[in-house]
């Protein structure tokens, strides 16, 4: 169990401290070696956060924020960015167990099957096969 010190409250409180104080800290919440100052500022604030609020967050996830922060347009337009586009009247056709379907695309997030209206290609999938698959994949959309 790790014994009560003071903890920085702010991200500039910690990038004020002294080399010996900064690596204090940084021995404190981390087992590896650590070279140089501002490498440290954004882990040791994470863990100090997480001390006092009792949470953490896998390294895992760590890692992929950073990469987001340092260029977030990039994943702005990737997640912003549509997989596939069927232009509305699109009929799709897929032959499933020796019997073909026909969906039409009604909408960007619209899809008609059996005389049903349905909001994912997932769920017309589903109903299909009777089990959770991919809409896309089924179709042929995706690999």
């Amino acid at each position: 169990m790790r014994n009560k010190c003071y903890l920085p409250k702010s991200l500039e409180e910690i990038k004020g401290l002294s080399d010996e104080k900064l690596q204090f800290y940084w021995d404190i919440f981390y087992a590896y070696p650590l070279r140089g100052r501002k490498g440290k500022y954004r882990p040791l604030w994470y863990a100090i956060q997480c001390e006092l609020s009792g949470t953490k967050l896998a390294d895992k996830y760590i890692t992929r924020l950073n990469r987001y922060a340092a260029n977030p347009e990039k994943y702005i337009q990737r997640a912003n960015k549509k997989k596939y586009s069927l232009a509305i009247g699109t009929v799709i056709s897929k032959t499933y167990k020796g019997k073909i379907y026909h969906v039409t695309v009604k909408g960007e997030r619209s899809y008609e099957w059996d005389g049903e209206v349905y909001d994912n290609l997932s769920a017309i999938a589903g109903k299909i096969t009777r089990s959770h698959i991919s809409g896309p994949k089924f179709f042929g959309l995706r690999r």
